[in-house]
């Protein structure tokens, strides 16, 4: 049965196939002198939000369907600051850096020509996939994406989209936050499952795309943090007023 949330086409709103590179933020196959200076200023920002002394920073990079022919009007821009994790911190500064991409991408809404910027700290030693990967601090493609094809089944897609929307209805009805988190934790774990068996063109990942495009995946983050803020508040006792 066909979700009555979306308009038919929904694999269209989150994949296309262009022959070119973004001409917003590409000149040809090199990235956009102007669009690199200000990522670079972006990530700079972030850094000093981060704020560790010894970030260990070793290359900025952009990935996803912008950094490939599979970009929509409605795709945003990953913005990656790639940092070498020592083995015995990773634990304790992995949460932190995902607490700290969170709240900078919660508090600011950056824009490349129209495009939503999303900022990340990437471990250097996560294999991250993608299409295409370009260093904006060397200025060069680390993986040069080529000219791509894909049979999406559609019905297979709108059937995950209904399973995770379910869910996520579920989740923004609770007032329990473990349980909430947990719906957010296992989508996420579901769509790094496929990426990893099916790559960027499987169901899970589509399907995840899709429900971002259309602000589910945002809702359930923003009801997770009013959430949070109620239960780290305490209400005001209510004082009652003695009648003469």
């Amino acid at each position: 049965m066909f979700l009555n949330e979306f308009q038919e086409g929904i694999v269209d709103q989150a994949v296309q196939f262009n022959n070119e590179l973004n001409p917003v933020l590409f000149d040809g196959n090199r990235l956009n002198a102007t669009v690199r200076y200000k990522l670079l200023l972006i990530a700079q920002n972030f850094a000093r939000f981060i704020d560790i002394p010894k970030l260990n920073l070793k290359d900025i990079t952009i990935s996803g369907s912008n950094a490939a022919y599979t970009y929509t009007k409605h795709s945003d821009l990953d913005l990656h600051l790639i940092v070498d994790i020592p083995s015995a911190a990773e634990f304790h500064l992995k949460p932190l850096f995902d607490a700290k991409k969170n709240q900078y991408n919660y508090n600011h809404d950056i824009k490349i020509k129209g495009i939503d910027v999303e900022l990340y700290v990437q471990s250097s030693k996560e294999k991250h996939i993608s299409a295409g990967i370009y260093s904006v601090l060397d200025d060069h493609w680390i993986k040069e994406p080529g000219l791509v094809r894909a049979n999406i089944n559609d019905n297979d897609v709108e059937q995950k989209v209904e399973n995770y929307l379910n869910k996520i209805k579920l989740a923004l009805k609770t007032k329990d936050y473990d349980k909430a988190n947990s719906v957010k934790s296992e989508i996420s774990k579901l769509r790094k499952a496929g990426l990893e068996t099916t790559g960027e063109f499987g169901v899970e990942n589509i399907a995840f795309k899709v429900l971002r495009t259309q602000g589910w995946i945002d809702r359930l983050r923003q009801h997770i943090y009013d959430l949070e803020d109620q239960n780290l508040s305490l209400k005001e006792r209510k004082r009652s007023v003695m009648k003469y």
